[in-house]
């Protein structure tokens, strides 16, 4: 994992399977942005392969606490497994979903 606190959007770059046993080191990360008062946030996950429910729930409970503090929770997903279940579970309607951390920061 791999976090990066710049102004004003923070970046945090996943990898390997998020398993129900990361879902804390996750969190950790998401509320020290929000600690510091960084709710434009991009949550890279093309290098993850595997992402558990509750890693999903914990994204998605962010994304609404980044919106109530006039802010965004981007998701970067290139990984069509993941895609898959983003749409099947209807989150990709919750999240703004880019192909490239690039991408994802043009709109901030």
């Amino acid at each position: 994992m791999k976090r990066l606190e710049e102004q004003p959007v923070a970046k945090l770059s996943l990898s390997g399977a998020l398993r129900s046993q990361r879902v804390y080191e996750v969190e950790d990360a998401l509320n020290a942005f929000a600690g510091k008062n960084q709710h434009k946030v991009i949550v890279d996950l093309t290098q993850v392969g595997h992402i558990s429910s509750s890693a999903l729930g914990l994204l998605a409970r962010f994304s609404d606490e980044c919106r109530q503090a006039n802010g965004e929770l981007r998701l970067v997903v290139t990984e069509q497994n993941i895609l898959n279940l983003l749409q099947i579970t209807m989150l990709d309607k919750v999240f703004e979903i880019y192909g490239t951390v690039a991408e994802a920061e043009e709109d901030f």
